[in-house]
């Protein structure tokens, strides 16, 4: 007799639950620090260069560390890496809150901390996501997904919601203390999950085999059709979405001719769009085919990008123009949601699980390499030409990319697919 699953099953699994929980805490410090740490570094510098340098230093990890640390976990222990990564973080945190609160920080010290921090996420992520599997049944990640993304999402926009309040009721100093703590808090509830699958493998530990370990996971990448177009499709999301991202205040001010209230309506629809998705993608994925949520979900960008701009000689009609930009914000929000989630649970049931960290850490290096190329390409592009032209290539760029998915054979081989790389015993990492 088939077990039925669903959310219920999920709210069952304690385990999962106190990943879950883990994950809530993480997320919420997360989002309170984001500002608080912003506006700590231009209290500190007033130059917008180090926000900008920063930034930057941020991002390196992720796309440099991050597929080394990802063939590094694969063999290990996934549990304690966690819990180590999350009390290295709060401790650079606690560095940061402390040194500002005795008047010992400078710029300098933020640069280095905030790299060990993205260091340390480098090896969590990898980690992260090869635990899930661990967890949760075949049948159950679906719900999985889709619940902690749907939750992460509410956590964060209440954490920023309340990042300001909070600053101002402790200070700055306060609100990067409470981060540490949502670390050490995180660190302690991950400690007592138990999985009983959680084993490091017997791998030499020479450099050698680490090595040996690092290229079996990019040759795996190369000749697993699956694992290529999902690094691939992962980095071209993540770049098709840059120039909506960066040039939202043109967008705003240039076509729609208005303010910055539809910079916030733009983003709040968005978000109330991608948690219907997400809450919906589990009920409709037994109806939907996989190759309608890449298409429709990939060409629903496109036609956004088409659509702000078709509009535009309609724009001298306030009503309609706060209607209407609200409502294909928060149509693009469900579809981009719902792709995204279908990238997330397709990952795991195309790839093959001695490979999940490894392939999590390219794909996630992949897809934050994309977003500062894209960037140069876009600020090149705006020093030529209007934000409308620019929404126009681009949103036509991606409904041609899409209609040659739908048209080629290779998607539908590809997304029905099993794991196609058969891994023999000398190649075993």
């Amino acid at each position: 007799m088939k077990k039925s699953t669903g959310y219920r099953a999920i709210l069952h699994n304690y385990q999962y639950m106190k990943l879950l929980v883990a994950g809530i805490i993480n997320r919420f410090g997360d989002s309170i620090d984001a500002i608080a740490s912003a506006w700590l570094v231009y209290e500190l510098t007033s130059n917008a260069m180090w926000s900008a340098i920063i930034f930057g230093v941020n991002k390196i990890p992720s796309v440099f560390i991050q597929p080394l640390a990802g063939a590094w976990v694969e063999g290990k222990k996934k549990k304690p890496i966690m819990v180590v990564t999350d009390l290295i973080r709060a401790i650079c945190v606690a560095v940061i809150a402390t040194g500002f609160l005795f008047g010992f920080l400078n710029a300098w010290i933020i640069v280095i901390s905030t790299f060990v921090i993205s260091t340390a996420e480098a090896f969590r992520l990898p980690a992260g996501s090869a635990i899930i599997p661990k967890l949760l049944k075949k049948e159950e990640i679906v719900y999985g997904t889709s619940l902690s993304t749907a939750i992460y999402t509410v956590v964060e926009l209440i954490g920023m919601g309340a990042a300001a309040g909070i600053i101002a009721l402790i200070g700055t100093t306060g609100a990067i203390y409470i981060d540490m703590v949502t670390f050490v808090l995180s660190a302690l509830i991950i400690a007592t999950i138990k999985i009983s699958s959680d084993e490091s493998r017997d791998i030499n530990g020479s450099l050698q085999a680490y090595f040996d370990t690092l290229k079996q996971g990019f040759s795996y990448i190369a000749r697993s059709k699956a694992a290529m177009f999902l690094v691939l499709f992962a980095a071209f999301l993540n770049a098709i979405l840059v120039p909506l991202n960066s040039l939202m205040a043109p967008l705003a001010n240039e076509v729609i001719c208005t303010g910055a209230e539809t910079i916030s309506l733009i983003s709040i629809a968005i978000t109330c769009g991608t948690l219907l998705g997400t809450v919906i993608y589990p009920i409709l994925s037994r109806f939907v085919s996989k190759e309608v949520f890449v298409i429709s979900g990939g060409i629903c960008i496109g036609l956004y990008y088409l659509a702000v701009i078709i509009a535009r000689p309609l724009y001298n009609n306030t009503a309609f123009t706060y209607a209407y930009v609200a409502f294909i914000s928060f149509i693009m929000g469900v579809f981009v949601s719902l792709l995204s989630a279908f990238l997330q649970v397709i990952f795991v049931e195309l790839i093959d699980e001695q490979y999940f960290a490894r392939a999590a850490s390219i794909m996630n290096a992949m897809g934050n390499a994309a977003t500062p190329v894209m960037s140069v390409v876009v600020s090149f592009l705006a020093a030529w030409l209007s934000t409308s032209v620019i929404f126009v290539v681009i949103g036509a760029i991606d409904v041609l990319v899409c209609l040659y998915l739908m048209l080629s054979h290779t998607l539908s081989d590809i997304l029905c697919s099993k794991k196609d790389i058969t891994v023999t015993s000398s190649e075993s990492a």
